[in-house]
């Protein structure tokens, strides 16, 4: 009898192991997928890096790289791309939809497939071409560090002094740079979400899951002057389009 259910003990943390194999190697292939298919959408995005001058010395530091965006091309696999989304260092790297509402992309890629990891898309209320006051962008914080589980490092006072910069490629030509000024847990019901706020000067929020279900990692982003400048004029920045 002992033997019996020593065995039956043995062949329950077998079934258990097996479940547990079985689901971590789901996951893993999950996570693969989405990756892979973002992987493929960046093949219409073309980097320069800053070159030296004609002197043969390195580039400034502050010289941004050269950004080129096929929209066309992307707009034939989803018409409701706006942007896409740099930040150096960190795995964001992404085109930007929008949606009729804020619960579509959290479940659906830029293809429009069901997955977890969702897309990274634009309040249904803002203006396609951010010309809002405020704009807030929303992605998930996903385990494997991809869509906005950037915005976590951000945390660290430090890394926000030295990655303070966020890009973002509007379909139109445009390239707006803005400034870090802040990372901070927000309550998910908190009037930092109305678009309606005052505020004082051209915002871009990104916000991802925080810690539970209640908070909201918050990365706040202005537009300086002589950026807001350049977009009422219309002038194109270190972008191009084809």
């Amino acid at each position: 009898m002992k033997q019996v259910k020593e065995m039956g003990i043995v062949a329950v943390c077998l079934m258990l192991l097996g479940f547990g194999i079985c689901m971590g190697i789901g996951t893993y292939l999950m996570y693969r997928d989405g990756e892979e298919e973002y992987n493929t959408l960046r093949e219409y995005v073309a980097v320069e890096e800053p070159k030296e001058n004609a002197d043969g010395e390195t580039p400034e530091k502050n010289q941004k790289e050269t950004v080129t965006v096929d929209f066309e091309a992307l707009k034939k696999i989803n018409p409701e791309i706006i942007a896409w989304i740099r930040i150096p260092d960190t795995k964001i790297d992404y085109p930007v939809v929008q949606g009729t509402d804020n619960e579509y992309y959290l479940k659906r890629t830029f293809k429009k497939t069901e997955h977890v990891a969702g897309s990274i898309f634009l309040d249904k209320d803002n203006s396609s071409d951010f010309s809002n006051r405020k704009s807030i962008l929303y992605g998930h914080n996903m385990k494997d560090g991809s869509m906005f589980q950037g915005l976590h490092k951000y945390e660290n006072e430090q890394y926000l002094e030295t990655h303070n910069k966020v890009y973002l490629y509007l379909q139109d030509g445009q390239s707006l740079t803005y400034s870090v000024i802040r990372c901070e847990y927000i309550n998910a019901d908190s009037d930092t979400f109305w678009l309606g706020e005052p505020v004082e000067t051209s915002q871009l929020l990104l916000s991802t899951c925080g810690s539970d279900s209640s908070k909201r990692l918050v990365l706040f982003c202005e537009l300086p002057e002589e950026e807001e400048e350049s977009e009422v004029n219309g002038e194109d920045i270190n972008m191009e389009v084809f």
